[in-house]
């Protein structure tokens, strides 16, 4: 086992046994080749690996068990019958907005299936991104959700770092058609967006994007287009700049200006759609009376505490967690998926559209009670 895995074999019975100051690769390296070659620890190997002849003698058994199966193969079908009942969860995410409800919808799905999921973040960087992959792999996880923060495009994590993993990618899909994505249906949010103003009878509709490197940006913006062509109408204006309130307040004033029939503002962001609120009502525009507003994302600290409160459509990252864990489980199980899947972004309407959508805010009565008791 030492030779197959290139170590001493004073390196490979502490990677057997978690003890020394290895590196997860060196750790992850040793317990591939383990595998690969049917390697059991038993009660009689005090150390994991105090017969290095037995434990080859075990991997040549192991080997001959399964005649035909080729050495590539051979550490995902012992991955069959050896699972840890720990998935790896890897996050470019920094403030948990989206790793956090993406985390609780996949653990719905894989505690149904005794499976654990590890939380690991790796700030985006590629180099931390593969350090926690091999730390994971040296828990002995059966797969991997990775989990991006931008629905930009991504590229796969290459086979010398999975090493046989399956993967599957969340809200940024992977570049590879061959790989399994889930991702939110932006398309879809920016085609519901326009046909839910236009049944409001708003027709000089105005779409304020963020930055156009984003494909969140793109795909909202498309969505926005193919119902406008449905209809036979055309947006007063499609501006694009940073995903800010300070974007938005600015530019819904412009607007105004440049347009003075706009009605409704169709934001891609809920910073944009509150910056654009506050920007309206300081030149005295009555929302949603005078030009209703649409935001996404369905943040709570933009569009549940403001003033109309913000319809907006939801990311669904909590469902975005669940598809994920159930196309892991299946890879795992030997029955992967391929492609992108996409998933529905339900609109939430709120006040900045319906003016009798009383949305109660997230507070308390509390206090009131207590001093009238």
């Amino acid at each position: 086992m030492a030779e197959a895995a290139s170590v001493s074999v004073a390196t490979a019975s502490k990677a057997l046994n978690g003890t020394g100051r290895l590196s997860a690769k060196t750790r992850r390296i040793v317990q591939t080749a383990a595998k690969e070659l049917g390697y059991r620890k038993t009660a009689a190997d005090s150390d994991g690996y105090a017969n290095p002849a037995a434990a080859g003698a075990a991997g040549t058994a192991g080997a001959a068990a399964r005649p035909g199966v080729p050495g590539a193969n051979r550490a995902a079908a012992v991955r069959q019958t050896q699972r840890s009942g720990l998935v790896g969860l890897i996050t470019s995410d920094y403030n948990g907005r989206f790793s956090l409800p993406l985390l609780m919808g996949a653990e719905n799905t894989l505690g149904a299936s005794n499976h654990a999921a590890l939380l690991m973040s790796s700030h985006g960087r590629a180099a931390l991104e593969r350090s926690h992959i091999d730390q994971l792999a040296a828990h002995g996880v059966d797969g991997l959700i990775v989990v991006g923060d931008t629905s930009n495009p991504r590229p796969p994590l290459k086979p010398s770092t999975t090493m046989g993993l399956p993967v599957v990618y969340t809200y940024d899909p992977s570049t590879d058609p061959a790989d399994c994505s889930v991702v939110c249906d932006n398309v879809g949010a920016g085609a519901q967006a326009i046909e839910y103003l236009l049944s409001l009878r708003r027709r000089y509709i105005a779409v304020i994007a963020g930055p156009e490197d984003f494909q969140a940006a793109h795909d909202r913006v498309k969505g926005a287009w193919r119902t406008f062509t449905l209809y036979d109408f055309r947006p007063v204006a499609v501006l694009y700049d940073s995903w800010s309130e300070e974007w938005g307040e600015r530019v819904a004033r412009v607007l105004v200006d440049r347009y003075p029939h706009l009605d409704a503002i169709y934001a891609l962001s809920d910073e944009i759609a509150r910056g654009a609120v506050r920007g309206l009502l300081a030149i005295g525009k009555r929302v949603p009376q005078d030009v209703a507003v649409i935001g996404h994302d369905n943040w709570f600290v933009f569009c549940s505490n403001a003033h109309p409160t913000l319809t907006t459509f939801d990311n669904n990252i909590a469902l975005i967690g669940k598809t994920a864990a159930k196309f892991l489980l299946d890879a795992i199980r030997g029955h992967p998926h391929r492609g992108v899947t996409a998933v529905e972004c339900p609109m939430i309407v709120r006040e900045s559209t319906e003016p009798e959508r009383r949305t109660a805010l997230n507070s308390s009565d509390r206090i009131f009670r207590r001093n009238n008791a």
